[in-house]
């Protein structure tokens, strides 16, 4: 929006050599810029005879005229000039009435903003988007140069129903969190800006496809966190995890085995696989489960019980401890490191007891949609054991 001042000489040569008449000139006058026009917008308040309202620009080459129905109070002259290439302009102004009495002049500058501007816009970066297992996206973006005119960004999405929603996200908001997303679709994104805060015409950037950077998969992994569930026990301690295979030698107490029901600090429901103290040691057990995942990199990870060093199960070098993933049905054999070299092993961290809760961690990348075994594959001496918490799984797209 931008101001008028008036022709002080232009009323004068009216005067000069007698009376002249003039009609009165467009009041409250206010010029909008736009998209490659403007709005031209004020009110008619005390002359009755003026009938249009005239506007010059580029040295007079070229102009518009406006007509004016007047009534019998004040009228509000409101009306687009189209078809103005970018850049600035000066415009004058006048009213006349039907004999071609005119007002004096009104000079206004205006700006009007095109494809220069356009082509300046950046959309909105996004920090980091992620896809939860309850299936919660959240969107943290970064913050904008306010003096691009940035003022919002659109996001589309599909929730689980199959229904399209569209959210504005102001400029001043940093993080947005929808509710229902549908797992496999991607969203879209686009910014919003005013080049001045009066402008009648809202540019845009052009609408991005884009799939959440990190998705959580761990709701696919079965049973994937303390109190795990048991498919069956051997009516005290010890029992066999539900919805996991789990091998004969890890079944070493009794028939059972991987599922602790708790003892002494162990809390109930948690994986423990335990050698020695009566039962026998472990070679090349495994407990493991086995998804089918598309092409993409994955993170699958497993904290360790945060006691000490995280296993305080005195696991040294002489044990082959691992947290797995492999092509196909099965996890490798992990006695004297062979799963380390295994044409099927897909990503592999070897569990010591200097580790800490947070360092049983596997990236992973498949180039094909295919089945894949995750799980932990051990070979163990005498007086060993080893808590694990949960399992989590996520997809990384960026």
């Amino acid at each position: 929006m931008h101001s008028c001042s008036s022709n002080a000489d232009d009323y004068l040569k009216h005067v000069e050599g007698g009376a002249i008449s003039y009609t009165g000139k467009i009041d409250s006058l206010k010029i909008f810029s736009g998209r490659n026009r403007v709005k031209v917008q004020g009110l008619i308040i005390s002359d009755p005879k003026v009938s249009e309202l005239r506007m010059y620009w580029n040295a007079k080459r070229d102009s518009v005229v406006v007509p004016i129905n007047r009534t019998s109070g004040i009228d509000q002259i409101a009306t687009l000039v189209e078809n103005l290439p970018e850049n600035i302009y000066n415009f004058e102004v006048r009213t006349f009435d039907i004999k071609g009495n005119s007002s004096i002049s009104q000079n206004v500058t205006a700006q009007t903003f095109g494809v220069r501007y356009q082509a300046s816009l950046v959309d909105r970066k996004i920090i980091n988007s992620s896809l939860s297992s309850n299936l919660s996206l959240t969107i943290d973006f970064a913050a904008m140069d306010l003096t691009t005119g940035a003022f919002a960004t659109e996001i589309i999405y599909i929730d689980n129903l199959d229904v399209e929603h569209t959210v504005t996200v102001p400029v001043t908001q940093n993080q947005l969190v929808v509710p229902n997303y549908k797992i496999g679709s991607k969203f879209k994104q686009r910014s919003l800006f005013l080049p001045v805060k009066t402008a009648i015409d809202t540019f845009y950037t052009d609408f991005v496809s884009k799939d959440p950077q990190v998705i959580d998969l761990t709701y696919l992994i079965k049973n994937n966190k303390r109190p795990f569930l048991t498919s069956s026990t051997d009516g005290g301690r010890w029992g066999t995890l539900a919805d996991w295979t789990t091998n004969a030698a890890c079944k070493n107490h009794g028939g059972y085995g991987g599922w602790d029901g708790g003892c002494c600090d162990n809390p109930p429901g948690t994986i423990n696989l335990e050698s020695g103290w009566g039962a026998p040691v472990i070679t090349n057990g495994k407990i493991y489960q086995t998804i089918t995942l598309d092409a993409g990199t994955y993170i699958f990870n497993a904290p360790l019980l945060a006691s000490g060093s995280g296993l305080n199960s005195g696991y040294t070098l002489s044990d082959y401890v691992y947290l797995a993933v492999a092509k196909g049905t099965t996890l490798p054999d992990s006695s004297g490191g062979v799963l380390e070299t295994d044409s099927s092993t897909l990503g592999f961290k070897r569990i010591v007891n200097t580790m800490n809760s947070e360092s049983a961690v596997i990236t992973f990348t498949i180039t094909q949609s295919q089945q894949i075994t995750l799980g932990i594959s051990t070979t163990q001496g005498n007086e060993r054991y080893g808590h694990f918490l949960s399992f989590g799984l996520v997809k990384k797209n960026n």
